[in-house]
């Protein structure tokens, strides 16, 4: 089997009609990156394909191209000799990690094709559901988070996690509200999307350790090693980072050793793939700690985090962003949903087991490379 041919198209998604519903951070509205999507065929003489979902539209959709030259001829079932090539051009052709994630995944999607199997079972099945958590996008006001979270909790979810202004005094204000409002019996985690200076992440972590909090994700810079070592050592609450980290797979082993992490962070689209993310989960297990797998901005992305999810043990949950239509539901015939126990079951289809709305993504297209 050889690889013949590989379409990008870049669609452009039906956005909400107010950017309220997008998040914000620092003021910063990325509905661009959102709306704008490069979708990816890697097709083979064989007949079969495999599809992935990106980021960034047109820009990625550019390196994207780049690829082909990289790629035709070659057998899609040689994953890892596909990847490690990539990986190597990165550094001459300035590729983004997000470029060699959505072409990893389309491989992985045609190899369970070929193996008439998901993806999950082909790494080796730890679980087929896993329980997620709703995650949050900015609100107005602390009582909106809280009306958001009771709701939630009513919907069948366990965790809720809170991304905030970035305002030490506000942030606390929130998570004061929500912790109120949902009781003990509700786990919650906060991200600050790395607003804080060292001084207001400490501040801010013994107020939440206060309010019995599950974690405290990127508190701070993912490049302040120092500042991480020193936040880890002095609060109990576990810290959870490096999902944005370049590289993460080569950067984060400094961090495991000098204890500057307590929850590592990854995922498929921001971190190299479903190659690299179970290479980074694994390395994670191997120092007794948990890999929680980041959401991505597309169905198919997602679905590639939730199969590695159910094929590995140290991975809690599953990042369930809210409102779902910012992510879940567009480009494909049926999208993953949440049980009313909180649960998310991975596709059983072959490889990725989820089925592109052709019609959908022709509609939408407003470029092809």
């Amino acid at each position: 089997m050889k690889i013949k041919d590989i379409k990008i198209q870049v669609i452009r998604r039906d956005a909400p009609a107010s950017e309220e519903v997008g998040p914000k951070y620092g003021g910063i509205s990325f509905l661009n990156e959102l709306y704008e999507v490069p979708i990816v065929t890697i097709m083979t003489d064989e007949g079969i394909e495999g599809n992935s979902f990106g980021i960034n539209g047109l820009a990625l959709a550019q390196y994207l191209a780049k690829l082909k030259p990289l790629l035709l001829g070659e057998d899609p079932l040689c994953r890892e000799k596909i990847w490690q090539r990539l990986w190597e051009q990165s550094r001459i052709l300035f590729l983004p990690q997000t470029a060699l994630g959505v072409i990893d995944v389309a491989l992985w999607d045609i190899g369970g094709k070929v193996a008439n199997l998901p993806i999950y079972k082909l790494l080796g099945a730890y679980r087929d559901k896993v329980k997620a958590y709703a995650s949050s996008t900015q609100r107005p006001t602390p009582e909106s988070y809280a009306q958001e979270a009771v709701a939630l909790k009513a919907r069948g979810f366990t965790a809720y996690k809170l991304h905030i202004p970035g305002i030490p005094s506000k942030d606390l204000e929130i998570c004061r509200a929500v912790r109120e409002a949902v009781g003990d019996d509700m786990l919650l985690m906060l991200d600050p999307v790395a607003r804080y200076d060292r001084e207001q992440a400490l501040r801010v972590g013994r107020e939440l350790e206060k309010l019995n909090f599950y974690w405290y994700e990127e508190p701070i810079s993912d490049f302040d090693m120092d500042g991480l070592i020193q936040l880890c050592h002095a609060l109990d609450i576990p810290v959870a980072s490096l999902e944005v980290r370049p590289g993460n797979l080569f950067a984060i082993k400094d961090y495991l050793v000098r204890g500057a992490v307590d929850i590592v962070r990854s995922d498929t689209l921001f971190n190299g793939g479903i190659t690299q993310l179970r290479k980074i989960a694994i390395l994670a297990e191997a120092f007794g700690m948990k890999c929680e797998i980041h959401t991505n901005t597309n169905p198919l992305m997602n679905a590639a985090n939730l199969h590695v999810t159910c094929s590995i043990k140290n991975c809690e949950f599953y990042e369930w962003w809210v409102p779902e239509k910012l992510i879940w539901d567009f480009g494909v015939k049926e999208s993953l949903k949440v049980d009313n126990e909180g649960y998310v079951h991975v596709p059983e289809g072959a490889g990725l087991g989820m089925e592109v709305d052709w019609e959908y993504v022709n509609a939408h297209t407003i470029a092809t490379l």
